[in-house]
């Protein structure tokens, strides 16, 4: 077990490095566009003549493909039309009439609007086009077809009246021979439809895409902008392994440090049960060094075998404590060298160990065996946690601006270690007290908790290394999935608090008319409207018109954001005024009367909440939330509208353009902030729960080993108290009692020092703490929960156990005890 603890931290740690490399991957590839993992190639108001063919071919020779779209805006029938070419663009969008692939296809719109139908004509450039079929104008969210061109088959509405230029499908053959027609840009991506899941996958794509850049350029006429997506994408994977392996690798070292403290414990208890081999052996003049090697020589099979379990533990246990479950193809050989050089190392150790043992064993030297007692280890931790809290906490995070990846400190990662150690330390430290004061106890009227206390109290060493060791164990994997789940929570949260929901649809027409949503959307949905107005100083802020009845439905809140629910804040708004004044709740830290506006309901403005921030807040620091219904409609007139949704947003868009609402392009909580700092600081912290289950197999063997080595002696203790007339029930309460002080309080101070760690760092750890909300701790609940039936289901099979083998024990072990 010791060489199983070792090589499965170090083992693990290997295949964490490389498990956050492939994370980074996945989530480099996934937030952009599928044809957007290779290299891109841009021009601006020209066109790119190229040969298809050629650039197929040089794609091809590296396992790509290629996409190409060509923009053209002409003069349409009234207003100017988007002319858009790309290989199977009339096969991406829904047919609604024709279908002929020689004409210009246009949107049902433009065709309701200038009452064409397939096998007219329509005007572009001033001269007459075929119209070879209509189909559906495309909405926001797009499909992934035209993900790449979302921005002209989808543009953004106008502030003014008029209308974006409305995107028409034209046949390339067709694109190349209508004069009068001005070129807007052109993209070729290059890309890939291989899945790109690991560092060394986007690292071979890389290279991929740069040999292909050049002799793309070569096939085409202009010097484009070029968007090495791929490259960005290796780099971003390799800086994110550097930046984890930086940050673990202490916490590595420090968890290894305290396993070769184990492989020193296990060289005492060679020599213990070896004592009088090891006495022979020295007075036939063996010498102190081959003593040791007979150590190595005899414990380096169970080592070696502990090791490769370990190794192979640590593999299969990758996809679930890991960032990711795919790995790179050199972590398993990695992983194991550093599972052999540990095994070395602890026999290395192991045999020095046992030398220096043997030859004090039995050579004129004088111990000092009460110095390493007498250290006060907790002040020592308590002390080093201050140290490092005053001097770095305030820098426990740092995002590089060009990169956007996070520097975890030293100070963040030792802090909450040292915190956990000292909380245990003064723990163990009492607990060695009172097991000292517990043989003062008298109360035989209750013997089953006597018993329990005075056996405690007997092995009061053993029982103390087992509260430390399971008390950090438990607060090391509190304080880790605390942290990891505070710093996901805090990057939702300014999601929604920037967009308001998980989306918002922007609506082209003004707030001027008060209508809620469609019935379709009822439970799932909100309308929300906005401005923009000034505070002193210039700062930027929002007024903010929300339906109380149904903000509920399509808005996000979480009651600790304002530290009350939505229900009565909104409750509020609703309520009728009877002074002739307008309910508002004020968001920010800025009071009411520094909201400046020329509009006369300002004059009429009563606060009725204060909230530190509110949802669709935006990179605004300060709002005015009041109700729709508030407001007349030419006070609404200059305000923007948005469906607020927590369902699939095509569905909301879809119903909103058959009410004949027209929609912006949809924005989204997901890809509103930057989710790589947030994520590298929770795979980093996650980390700790790795240790905690390497400390928490050290805790578990450490009570199977009491247990049986005291089988004998409880077995007689058994015997004795049979015959004194306690029954079965009996000694069964005694061994839950026992092991339940030790697991309660060890649970207890394990979730109590993660919950203060997270009391107390988690605003340190915020990689953007300009954005709001503020991050707030997450619940340990679920941990206290989840440890507490562990704890309780270990202690019942352990007590069993004990009583089992204690009842069964033969006449010649007791006799032997």
């Amino acid at each position: 077990m010791t060489g199983l603890v070792l090589a499965f931290v170090a083992a693990a740690t290997v295949f964490y490095t490389s498990a956050s490399g492939s994370a980074a991957t996945q989530y480099a590839v996934g937030h952009r566009c599928a044809v957007e993992n290779g290299v891109q190639f841009t021009v601006s108001n020209a066109d790119m003549p190229a040969d298809n063919a050629r650039l197929r071919a040089i794609a091809g020779s590296h396992g790509a493909e290629v996409a190409r779209s060509r923009v053209y805006v002409a003069a349409g029938p009234l207003d100017p039309v988007r002319l858009v070419s790309r290989d199977g663009a009339f096969d991406h969008v829904e047919v609604l009439r024709g279908g002929d692939r020689n004409g210009v296809w246009i949107p049902h719109n433009v065709a309701e609007q200038f009452k064409v139908e397939p096998g007219g004509v329509i005007s572009i450039a001033r001269q007459p086009v075929p119209v070879g079929a209509v189909y559906r104008k495309l909405a926001d969210p797009v499909p992934e077809y035209w993900c790449a061109d979302r921005g002209v088959m989808v543009p953004p509405p106008h502030g003014g009246t008029n209308d974006p230029p409305q995107p028409l499908l034209v046949p390339e053959r067709l694109l190349d021979e209508l004069p009068g027609i001005q070129p807007l840009g052109t993209h070729v991506e290059v890309y890939t439809r291989k899945s790109l899941r690991t560092r060394t996958e986007i690292e071979d794509w890389a290279t991929a895409t740069g040999k292909m850049t050049p002799e793309v350029i070569a096939a085409l006429n202009e010097k484009p902008v070029i968007k090495d997506y791929a490259a960005v994408s290796a780099k971003t994977a390799g800086q994110t392994q550097d930046t984890v392996s930086t940050a673990v690798l202490p916490l590595t070292l420090i968890s290894l440090l305290a396993g070769l403290l184990g492989v020193v414990g296990l060289a005492a208890q060679w020599i213990q049960r070896r004592g009088a081999e090891v006495r022979l052996l020295w007075t036939r003049g063996v010498s102190a060094q081959a003593i040791g090697g007979k150590a190595v020589l005899e414990m380096g099979g169970p080592l070696l075998l502990g090791v490769t379990l370990g190794w192979a533990t640590a593999w299969l246990t990758s996809p679930v404590l890991a960032p990711a479950p795919q790995l790179d193809p050199w972590a398993p050989s990695r992983a194991a060298m550093l599972a052999a050089a540990t095994w070395l190392v602890a026999l290395a150790v192991l045999g020095t160990v046992t030398s220096l043992r043997a030859r004090r064993e039995f050579t004129a030297i004088e111990r000092k065996r009460d110095v390493l007692k007498k250290i006060p280890w907790e002040v020592l931790a308590g002390a080093g946690a201050v140290t490092v809290w005053l001097t770095g906490a305030d820098h426990a995070v740092r995002v590089d601006p060009a990169s956007l990846l996070p520097e975890v400190s030293l100070a963040a990662l030792a802090f909450p270690l040292l915190c956990i150690v000292f909380f245990i330390g003064v723990t163990a430290r009492l607990a060695g007290f009172l097991s000292k004061a517990s043989h003062r106890l008298r109360g035989w009227r209750n013997p089953t908790v006597l018993w329990a206390l005075r056996r405690t109290a007997a092995q009061r060493k053993v029982a103390v290394a087992l509260l430390a060791v399971a008390g950090l164990a438990i607060g090391v994997i509190a304080a880790g999935v605390g942290v990891a789940k505070t710093a996901r929570e805090s990057l939702e949260d300014k999601g929604w608090m920037r967009i308001g929901s998980d989306h918002a649809v922007p609506l082209v027409r003004g707030a001027g008319e008060q209508q809620g949503v469609p019935q379709e959307l009822r439970g799932q949905a909100t309308r929300i409207a906005y401005t923009q107005l000034y505070i002193e100083g210039n700062i930027g802020a929002r007024i903010l018109l929300i339906d109380p009845e149904t903000f509920q439905d399509g808005g996000r809140w979480r009651d600790r954001w304002a530290g009350t629910g939505l229900d009565e804040l909104t409750a509020r708004l609703a309520e009728p005024p009877t002074d002739g004044t307008i309910p508002v709740i004020v968001a920010g830290r800025y009071p009411l009367d520094q909201f400046i506006g020329q509009a006369d309901y300002f004059q009429r403005m009563r606060t009725v909440a204060t909230v530190p921030s509110f949802p669709a807040i935006g990179q605004y620091e300060g709002m005015i939330i009041t109700s729709w219904q508030w407001l007349t409609p030419s006070q609404r007139r200059g305000f923007s509208q948005q469906i607020l949704t927590t369902q699939d947003p095509r569905h909301a868009v879809d119903v909103l353009n058959a009410a004949g609402e027209r929609t912006g392009p949809v924005l989204d909580a997901k890809s509103s902030t930057e989710h790589l700092p947030f994520l590298i600081v929770a795979w980093i912290f996650a980390f700790f729960v790795v240790l905690g289950a390497a400390l928490a197999a050290v805790a578990v063997v450490t009570l199977l080993v009491s247990v049986e080595t005291r089988r004998r002696s409880t077995a007689v203790a058994h015997a004795l108290l049979a015959r004194m007339g306690l029954r079965a029930g009996a000694l069964l309460a005694t061994h839950l009692v026992e092991l339940a002080i030790l697991a309660g309080a060890a649970t207890a101070v394990g979730v109590g020092g993660g919950w203060v760690v997270l009391e107390v760092l988690t605003q340190r750890l915020d990689p953007f703490p300009a954005l709001s909300p503020v991050p707030q701790p997450a619940s340990l609940r679920g941990v206290g929960l989840m440890t507490s039936a562990v704890a309780i289901a270990g202690v019942v099979l352990v007590a069993g156990y004990a009583v089992r083998a204690a009842k069964g024990a033969k006449v010649r072990e007791l006799l032997r005890a």
